[in-house]
């Protein structure tokens, strides 16, 4: 049972609206985020033309708390919670919803002033001016090519030749995700989802599936569950044989590089050789996986073609491990304060890991990550312990594969003519949450957290002082992908 916060009843003080989703008045929404006692961690915030909405962590369960908009326009919660601030940026993009009472500068997080259009979202959008704003380009050095995969801008400190200050324009990669889903049938989506990231083909569609089967009111067998966690835990093998080899290439480990190339390529031809994608893209569907996927050879082909490689992957891992020592740190204090996930969250001294809390979990395969150092090493060395673990995961799977019980749905709020639900998964770099809202079988409002979007406004502190020549490093050794940020 857990204790009940003082922002947890003050939330609670608001009409239920689905499973732990309580709508509150304009002036409860603004006690929340001026309130003096500590609060529970903000797990994302969005907003539409109606309503904005904030998720915090109750434990290691979600409680949404939203409050309608009125003449376009919120108490932000970025003024407590500065991970709030890129999810006000956004809404104000999208639909030209804003966030009152807050400590940003009102830049733009996706337009940068190029869109032909302006709140594209809104039920009135208005013309865009159609170029890209000089100011962003100029002030900014933008890195591409560096192991990330959208632009990244960071400030530099001219007169000490490191950064200043980090900063994050998503416009030149923003695909318009969330456009392309409402509207659409819920089999429909998944085809967009799996393709956000390339950290997550396996952990988007399931944060949806999971979010899908609270809405609608199903329930998931043991069969299918367990399917699921296979599929994942081979994409975080996959996900953090990458990270550690983009880290590797980036202090000149080539060896280490390699070992971790070949393993990965091994993978992807095991998947593609037992009915799935190389890297496992569109396997995760509404009601269970891809037709002709063959999960329990699959997974036994994983484990035959992986753990040889252990040892030696591992060895080289410790060897070159000195060299990431020190480098751009994420301290205890910011991991829980922005509820960071992930490697990087669990290498800071933040434990929290969602699979603990997932109906049928083995736990026994899940051990502690070790040192929270915060630093490069420390996250290098946490993803190959997780490696191990998945594989040991894995393991404890086959041994008893559809055995327990069935996950049950939470019954409805009487009244209600939307149905709405939570799902989330554990990706290889962090949670990944969905909110998804059905009407009449049709999604009507989604939002897709990223594992990415609280780690942005911690990395000005982990990067300040980075020189210029050891940045690409540094950014490596976080596995970011902006993908999932300029949805």
């Amino acid at each position: 049972m857990i204790p009940l916060t003082q922002m947890g009843r003050l939330v609670r003080e608001g009409e239920l609206q689905a499973h732990r989703h309580f709508s509150v008045d304009s002036a409860t929404w603004s006690r929340l985020w001026h309130m003096p006692e500590s609060g529970l961690p903000l797990v994302s915030f969005w907003a539409d033309e109606h309503r904005a909405y904030a998720m915090l962590l109750e434990g290691d369960q979600p409680l949404l708390v939203s409050v309608p908009v009125e003449e376009k326009r919120y108490v932000g919660p970025s003024l407590r919670y500065g991970m709030a601030e890129w999810g006000e940026r956004v809404a104000f993009d999208l639909y030209g919803v804003e966030a009152m009472d807050v400590p940003g500068d009102g830049r733009s997080a996706l337009d940068g002033g190029s869109w032909d259009v302006t709140w594209p979202l809104a039920e009135r959008p208005g013309p865009g001016s159609g170029h890209i704003a000089g100011s962003t380009i100029n002030k900014r050095l933008w890195i591409d090519g560096n192991g990330l995969t959208s632009v990244f801008g960071v400030v530099l400190d001219e007169a000490n030749g490191g950064v200043e200050l980090e900063k994050c324009e998503a416009g030149l990669g923003h695909r318009g995700v969330i456009g392309e889903i409402i509207g659409r049938t819920p089999e429909d989506a998944f085809s967009v989802v799996s393709r956000i990231s390339a950290g997550g083909y396996v952990a988007y569609p399931l944060a949806l599936a999971r979010a899908l089967v609270h809405a609608e009111g199903r329930s998931i067998e043991p069969a299918i569950r367990d399917g699921w966690m296979v599929l994942l835990e081979i994409e975080r093998v996959s996900v953090h044989l990458h990270d550690v080899m983009q880290t590797a290439q980036a202090m000149d480990a080539g060896l280490l590089a390699t070992h971790c190339a070949h393993a990965r390529e091994a993978l992807a031809e095991v998947c593609a050789a037992h009915g799935a994608t190389r890297r496992l893209t569109d396997c995760v569907q509404k009601e269970g996986y891809r037709k002709g996927l063959e999960v329990v050879p699959l997974a036994q082909a994983v484990l035959d073609v992986m753990k040889p490689r252990l040892a030696k992957l591992a060895l080289l891992v410790d060897v070159y491990a000195p060299r990431l020592a020190g480098v751009a740190p994420v301290s205890t204090e910011a991991a829980k304060e922005y509820a960071i996930g992930g490697p990087v969250g669990r290498s800071s001294g933040r434990s929290l890991d969602l699979r603990r809390a997932e109906n049928g979990m083995r736990l026994d395969a899940l051990r502690s990550t070790g040192s929270s150092a915060g630093d490069a090493k420390a996250r290098q060395t946490t993803r190959m312990t997780e490696i191990f673990d998945a594989l040991r995961l894995l393991e404890r799977i086959l041994g008893s594969f559809g055995l327990g019980e069935a996950n049950y749905p939470h019954p409805p709020v009487p009244g209600t003519i939307t149905r709405e639900g939570v799902g989330t998964a554990e990706g290889a770099r962090g949670d990944i949450w969905a909110w998804v809202r059905l009407k009449d079988g049709i999604i009507d409002a989604v939002h897709l957290r990223d594992p990415v979007m609280p780690l942005m406004p911690a990395l000005g502190r982990a990067l300040k002082g980075t020189d210029a020549a050891s940045l690409p490093l540094a950014l490596r050794s976080f596995g970011l992908s902006l993908a999932g940020l300029a949805q």
